[in-house]
C-alpha cells in the first residue's frame, strides 16, 4: 500500500512538472515566432504532449494563441489528451485480490466485489423458470430482475438467511445451471491485472 502511494505521488509530481514545462515551452516558441528567432521543432512540441504534457500543451495553445490553426495541433493535442484520460480511467479500475501470498504471484486471482444481498441464477430453457419461481416463494426470496435476453434472474436473499446458504439452496433447485454472485465493478478503482507466465 505504501509503495503504491509513493508511486502515485511520483507520477503526480512528474505530470505536474511536464505539464508546467510544456506550457512554458509553447509560450517560449510563440515568443520566438514573434521575434523571428530559431524555433522549437513541432515534433518536440507534440512529443511533450505525448509524454504526459497534453494538458500543458492544450493550455499553452489557448493562453499563448500558439499553433491553434495547425491541424496536427488543433486536432492532435485534444486527441492525445482524451487518449491519456481514457488510459487513466481504465488503469484506475481495481478488483480486490483474493488468495494468499503463499501462492506464486502468477496464480493469484482477483475476486471482484459483490452485492451482499443479491445473486444471479441461470436455469435450463427446457425446464423453464417455474421450479425456480416456486423455490423463490418457498424460500421467501424476492425477484429483483427477470432477464429477457438470457434464462436467468437476479434474486434478493431473505433477511434471516446468509447469502452463501441462500445460494447453496438454489444450486439444488431443479433446472438451475449456475448460481453466481452479483459482481460490482467500479471505474474509480485501480486495476490489478492477472499475471501470466509461459
Amino acid at each position: 500500500m505504501k509503495e503504491s502511494m509513493e508511486l502515485t505521488q511520483h507520477i503526480l509530481i512528474y505530470l505536474a512538472v511536464i505539464n508546467v514545462a510544456t506550457f512554458f515551452t509553447y509560450g517560449i516558441d510563440k515568443w520566438k515566432a514573434k521575434k523571428a528567432k530559431w524555433r522549437i521543432r513541432e515534433a518536440a512540441l507534440l512529443g511533450l504532449a505525448v509524454l504526459g504534457g497534453s494538458i500543458g500543451a492544450w493550455l499553452g495553445m489557448r493562453v499563448w494563441h500558439h499553433k491553434t490553426m495547425h491541424k496536427k495541433f488543433k486536432y492532435g493535442i485534444p486527441l492525445i489528451l482524451f487518449a491519456q484520460i481514457a488510459v487513466l480511467l481504465l488503469t484506475s479500475c481495481k478488483t480486490k485480490q483474493a488468495g494468499t501470498l503463499s501462492a506464486p504471484i502468477h496464480e493469484h486471482l482477483y475476486e471482484p466485489e459483490h452485492s451482499p444481498n443479491v445473486f444471479l441464477v441461470l436455469y435450463e430453457e427446457k425446464v423453464g423458470k417455474n421450479p425456480l419461481l416456486k423455490a423463490v416463494k418457498e424460500y421467501n426470496c424476492e425477484v429483483v430482475y427477470d432477464y429477457k435476453f438470457i434464462n436467468g434472474m437476479a434474486l434478493k436473499k431473505p433477511e434471516a438467511k446468509s447469502l452463501e446458504e441462500t445460494m447453496q439452496y438454489f444450486k439444488n433447485v431443479k433446472g438451475v445451471l449456475t448460481v453466481e454472485y452479483d459482481r460490482i465493478t467500479r471505474l474509480t478503482d485501480p486495476v490489478k491485472p492477472r499475471l501470466k507466465t509461459k
